[in-house]
């Protein structure tokens, strides 16, 4: 397990004093940086072996978004590491330790030289030492069902402020995409408040490359929005409760 404290800045905040999604996604993955960070994995040797940890699945519970100045800790816990793939829960708890967030999620370790995922060797897992699944999730299905029908939204060209070090789109990037493609829909006009947010990601998007967002309505009311490029291939695909 591994906490850190912040605070709520104003440069996180939308016009009402609320945490924006993606900076509470970017709590989320700094603390997961902060963590292997700290226990010798840093990303410069990690690039000097060329492996890099890529995210395959969120599942993210939102009771509650904190507000500017609210004290909160970050925290998260690996909890099982299986042939390619690892999973790690992550919480965000108010200055009472209620929780205000709670997510699982999946990840891979690629191998940047042959662009394709490896199995996990021992010296990416011992470091982190004893590993407990804290939250205990409810498991839940990885893929994002798509409507039938969706509508379109204007295309996106990735620019510089949407690519990480691992020189892909960050994750946070697409959910800011698609949270805005859902607040800018006509018929939606829909800003996401709370719930829950599942997003499968499926092919990295790089400089330059366009996104075509689609988006539709499940028949049990969830918020859907495809990220896909010209042919219509899937970069990611999120759902909204």
């Amino acid at each position: 397990m591994y906490e850190f404290r912040t605070r709520v800045r104003y440069s996180e905040t939308d016009e009402n004093g609320a945490l924006k999604i993606p900076a509470l996604i970017n709590y989320f993955q700094d603390c997961s940086t902060f963590h292997s960070m700290d226990v010798g994995l840093t990303v410069p040797y990690l690039e000097s072996l060329h492996r890099a940890w890529l995210l395959s699945y969120w599942d993210i519970y939102i009771d509650r978004i904190p507000s500017l100045g609210e004290t909160l800790t970050i925290g998260t816990s690996p909890h099982a590491f299986r042939g390619v793939l690892a999973r790690r829960n992550f919480w965000i708890q108010d200055a009472q330790q209620n929780f205000i967030a709670r997510a699982d999620s999946v990840w891979f370790l690629f191998d940047s030289d042959r662009q394709r995922p490896v199995r996990i060797e021992a010296g990416m897992i011992e470091p982190f030492g004893e590993m407990e699944d804290i939250l205990k999730l409810p498991e839940s299905n990885r893929r994002v069902d798509v409507p039938d029908s969706l509508n379109k939204a204007p295309v996106i060209r990735v620019a510089p402020h949407h690519i990480d070090s691992n020189h892909h789109v960050n994750n946070a990037q697409y959910i800011a995409i698609a949270n805005d493609v859902l607040a800018n829909a006509a018929d939606i006009r829909k800003n996401f408040t709370g719930g829950r947010i599942r997003v499968e990601y499926r092919k990295a998007a790089v400089l330059s490359d366009i996104l075509i967002p689609k988006y539709g309505k499940t028949t049990d009311g969830a918020l859907i929005v495809s990220l896909q490029d010209e042919t219509g291939e899937v970069y990611c695909n999120a759902e909204f409760r």
